[in-house]
């Protein structure tokens, strides 16, 4: 678990450098919404020790969200992500092409919009099929279009045997955060 701590610590001193990059005063950095959550990850083949071609799908629910003081109408999320990459338990590669969406709702819980995005894993880590990983994506359309939107995610692999076995890894769940960052 040592690991999964530093791991996590570095995560967030890269959401914090990222945030830093965009500028401006303190409330200028501020996320338009920061929402942590619980997500679920499916891997297809399920991953092995060795490297190869995955197909993942992630989703999640988030909220209430930390800013929805703020902005109400942004109070809770439910995210959905897919891609495909080489992958397994022990290796990290850099994933590109991850894209999704984000339903939102508002504090009384209505409907109220659909965020688009694409993107990639900037950070990863899957030590013993423990996935520590951060993606960054650019919002291409629906509230916050333009804006980045960063997903942390520390998935726990409960089944260490699983990557040595035939059918491998094949889901994982944990504490996410999903965040929102200005222009």
């Amino acid at each position: 678990m040592h690991v999964l701590a530093r791991l996590l610590m570095a995560g967030l001193l890269a959401l914090a450098g990222l945030t830093a990059l965009s500028g401006g005063s303190a409330h200028a950095d501020s996320p338009l919404a920061d929402c942590p959550g619980y997500a679920q990850q499916d891997f297809n083949p399920g991953m092995k020790l060795l490297p190869q071609n995955i197909t993942f799908h992630a989703e999640g629910d988030f909220g209430p969200c930390l800013t929805a003081a703020l902005d109400p109408d942004h109070a809770f999320a439910s995210y959905q992500a897919g891609g495909s990459g080489t992958l397994s338990c022990l290796v990290s590669l850099p994933v590109s092409g991850v894209s999704g969406t984000v339903a939102w709702k508002s504090t009384s819980g209505n409907n109220t919009g659909t965020s688009h995005f694409s993107g990639g894993i900037s950070l990863t880590e899957r030590p013993t099929g423990q996935n520590v990983v951060i993606v960054v994506a650019d919002i291409t359309s629906g509230p916050f279009a333009g804006r980045k939107l960063v997903y942390e995610i520390a998935l726990l692999n409960t089944d260490l045997a699983a990557c040595a076995t035939t059918n491998g890894l094949q889901t994982v769940a944990g504490p996410a955060n999903l965040t929102v960052l200005p222009l």
